[in-house]
């Protein structure tokens, strides 16, 4: 096997994360980018060292993490190289959300199957609570080649910042929320204005009605900019708006519409309809957050506002795929069925 040496640079983030895990970082995406190749060799750790301004330990605690990942090899008095299996080396994700709702589901699922098989998730809960958030992502520091956040009820105070500033702003990836003070890649869906021009081109639909009701939910995130989008729409156009806390039946009116966020109050209107002998688009108006294949069919049909979830697990593959640093925007979309 030849001698060959390979420059190297250890990229400066900006971002308090562990010279190691930079250095792991930075010859991991030469491997992904085809820039090192299988048997090529590396620098010994004290030439590591020296062209890197690095300690010898970081750099051995570097090459240990690469070889218990499968990345390299090394030969005894020979040193260390690009591993025959590292193009095998499965990408590391960890896909950090506040709870597994139907809509996260979706999205995970688009994510694995748009990645294929060589990409490893681990996926965590943090309950929306800010402390159980800044813990996980403590412990799995560097842990990750990759971490896909989703920070719902999570404010950009000192604390949140310090905690994602210690990951690369290119292993960094938002969902649904950009924070501007960070480094990082972003995916949002954002409700306002996007929701309002929706609604707009469907003015004959929402006429029938006297009043639009945004039903929440304790069970489901929601962004606040709905409220506001729902509210500005409908004072744009004469329709009484109110929020409720769920759904009760003292509430269910005709001649009204229900936007439900979680499919149990979905399912709730529907029940409460068909116990007032109420047609669904004519006496009463459901729409629901997100569409699932029984949206459908279930009762005639149910009008959706989606978000695309699926669309944003792709979009977060080949984000991670193609080395891509973005921030993307994914309008949402409203399907009309029998419901509106």
């Amino acid at each position: 096997m030849n001698k060959t040496f390979v420059s190297f640079n250890v990229k400066n983030s900006g971002n308090k994360i562990p010279k190691y895990q930079q250095l792991v970082n930075s010859l991991l995406q030469d491997i992904e980018m085809g820039e090192l190749k299988p048997g090529e060799r590396l620098p010994s750790i004290n030439e590591a060292s020296e062209e890197c301004y690095l300690s010898r330990d970081t750099v051995e605690r570097a090459y240990t993490e690469l070889h218990k990942m499968g990345a390299i090899t090394s030969i005894f008095r020979k040193g260390y190289f690009i591993s025959e299996s590292s193009l095998k080396v499965k990408t590391k994700v960890l896909f950090l959300i506040g709870r597994m709702t139907e809509t996260n589901q979706t999205l995970y699922n688009a994510f694995l199957d748009h990645f294929g098989k060589n990409v490893m998730v681990d996926i965590y809960t943090y309950q929306y609570k800010p402390r159980e958030f800044k813990e996980i992502i403590g412990q799995q520091l560097g842990n990750y080649h990759y971490y896909l956040i989703q920070p719902h009820l999570i404010d950009e105070d000192e604390e949140t910042v310090k905690i994602l500033q210690k990951i690369a702003g290119d292993r960094l990836i938002l969902l649904d929320q950009n924070f501007g003070t960070i480094r990082h890649s972003s995916l949002i869906c954002p409700p306002n204005p996007s929701l309002k021009k929706i609604f707009n081109t469907q003015l004959n639909l929402f006429n029938k009605y006297r009043s639009l009701n945004l039903v929440l939910s304790e069970d489901e995130y929601f962004d606040p900019e709905l409220i506001n989008a729902c509210s500005e729409f409908c004072e744009a156009n004469s329709l009484k708006f109110q929020v409720l806390d769920g759904l009760e039946e003292d509430d269910f009116q005709q001649k009204e519409i229900y936007f439900t966020l979680s499919d149990t109050d979905l399912f709730q209107a529907i029940k409460y309809a068909d116990k007032k002998n109420w047609t669904l688009g004519k006496d009463i108006g459901i729409i629901s957050l997100n569409d699932h294949p029984f949206k459908e069919i279930i009762a005639g049909g149910i009008t959706v506002v989606s978000t695309h979830p699926e669309k944003l697990g792709q979009k977060a593959a080949e984000m991670i795929l193609n080395n891509q640093k973005t921030a993307e925007v994914i309008e949402p979309s409203l399907l009309i069925r029998l419901s509106l």
